[in-house]
């Protein structure tokens, strides 16, 4: 048999009842977006009326696991059975490798939620390779993954074909007719092509034939995708030749529409950094101007001013230097360097330490403890990684409930991304703010119940965004925060 049946649980637990969507090629998609070892551009599915396979054409094992891993642990999170086909590898190699990517492989495979097959079992169980064969292991596969799971996921490597000597004809006839099968089904499978082994002129048409390929860290949307019925009909030659020119003109359009876009980003940017400047000193004189004049008013005719005079005049001070502090803010915030930003190793233990010491007086003032775990070494910007950090710690401290502020701080590699959270016992957020909180000015309290301006968490992901990462938060109300920062591992020396 291609699989075997075992109760219904995910490496995590996750029940089927847990998953959201039918399984497709978009599901395979949103693996790779929202995954931290793959961080390169995704594509939409455009136009294409895509069969259920996603092709990976790596240069080298990271390249690999960077689209694999993600892939299968998606799967088993969504409830899916997950059936991987080893070639290159050994099982203990994929073992380790899903293992390194936070899935809990032992359980993964007690339950039967993840299972590993040779090519001996699968491809070529008959001796030799026999489409009309493997379409039915795989419609057994599909069976069987119905009747417990919520579907199936398929991910194989291929460089079996060259060793057996299936011709490219065949095989890819037999990749037509896995299309018919998988169409309808809660099916997908992720097709893995070594670039170093397989012959070039195979390629070629295996790029031909899928309509969204990974590659060098990019999920393309395939210009030169043809759809079986094109590629191996008698027209072949006309309708290559039609593709080729429309996409010579569809390119050439972008690449115009793209020149022009980034000469209209670049005056944008030159108008942001004279605000930042007029933000800097033409902003900041006549506000400090009201306040000062205000509190002298105040002053000096304070025995001619009744109650409510003085108090508009404190209404009016506070709201200036209120004006002041969000000046400040995006002063701040457009001076975050976004640019070519020469990133060196930085070691996060002595950054939250450096954090630490900055905040001791509000630590002590509020009782609050902190807690690190071993922190990594990351690549990036020193200062703007303390900022980052500083602003993390100072808002745990400050949205606390009555018991005193407990943070911990810990991280998990994730290929070659670390992801260091900052927890918290505080009051938490709503769901529905999670992503707004984000945002410039997005306050969700009044100033009366916690001062600020807004700014500071947009400003820690403007740092994320610079060091090509992310930030996020999972987080209830009343039960505490945990925000999750994606930063690139530090390159070692070689």
């Amino acid at each position: 048999m291609c699989s075997h049946g075992h109760e219904k649980l995910t490496d995590g637990g996750t029940r089927a009842s847990d998953r959201s969507g039918a399984l497709g090629l978009e599901s395979g998609l949103e693996a790779l977006r929202s995954s931290p070892e793959f961080r390169g551009p995704v594509e939409s599915l455009g136009d294409h009326d895509p069969n259920e396979h996603l092709a990976v054409i790596y240069e080298d094992q990271d390249e690999q696991f960077a689209a694999v891993v993600p892939f299968i642990r998606q799967g088993l999170e969504r409830g899916e059975r997950c059936m991987y086909v080893v070639n290159e590898h050994s099982v203990a190699e994929m073992t380790e490798a899903m293992g390194a990517g936070g899935i809990d492989v032992d359980a993964a495979l007690d339950s039967g939620a993840l299972t590993f097959h040779t090519i001996q079992e699968t491809y070529l169980r008959t001796g030799t390779f026999d489409p009309d064969d493997m379409l039915e292991c795989y419609a057994e596969a599909i069976e069987e993954a119905k009747a417990e799971y919520e579907g199936l996921r398929i991910s194989a490597e291929t460089t079996w074909i060259l060793d057996e000597g299936t011709s490219l004809e065949k095989f890819m006839a037999y990749e037509s007719r896995v299309n018919d099968l998988f169409y309808g089904e809660d099916c997908i499978a992720l097709c893995q092509y070594d670039r170093n082994v397989i012959p070039a002129e195979i390629l070629c048409d295996i790029v031909r034939t899928h309509p969204h390929l990974v590659y060098d860290g990019a999920v393309c949307h395939n210009f030169y995708y043809t759809p079986p019925s094109e590629f191996f009909g008698r027209d072949r030659p006309e309708r290559e030749i039609d593709r080729m020119l429309g996409t010579l003109h569809e390119r050439t359009t972008a690449k115009v529409e793209r020149d022009e876009t980034i000469e209209e980003l670049a005056e944008s940017n030159e108008q942001l950094q004279r605000f930042a400047y007029i933000a800097s000193h033409d902003l900041q004189e006549p506000l400090r101007m009201v306040s000062t004049y205000l509190q002298l008013l105040e002053r000096n005719y304070r025995g001619e001013l009744d109650s409510n005079a003085r108090e508009y005049i404190d209404f009016a001070v506070d709201g200036a230097d209120r004006m002041r502090e969000m000046v400040d803010g995006l002063l701040e915030f457009s001076r975050i360097d976004t640019g070519e930003t020469a990133f060196e190793p930085v070691d996060c233990a002595d950054v939250i330490e450096t954090v630490v010491t900055d905040h001791q007086v509000q630590i002590e003032e509020n009782g609050a403890t902190i807690e690190t775990g071993s922190l990594p070494t990351v690549r990036g910007d020193r200062t703007q990684l303390e900022q980052l950090f500083s602003n993390l710690v100072a808002n745990a401290i400050k949205y606390r409930r009555e018991e005193p502020p407990r943070i911990e701080i810990d991280a998990t590699e994730h290929g070659p991304y670390w992801r260091l959270t900052v927890a918290d016992n505080g009051i938490g957020i709503e769901a529905e703010y999670a992503d707004q909180i984000f945002d410039v000015f997005n306050r969700l309290h009044a100033e009366g119940e916690y001062p600020g301006t807004g700014i500071g968490l947009a400003i820690c992901r403007k740092i994320t965004t610079n060091h090509d990462g992310e930030i996020w938060v999972d987080s209830e109300l009343d039960e505490g925060s945990t925000f999750s920062v994606v930063l690139p591992a530090a390159r070692s020396e070689t």
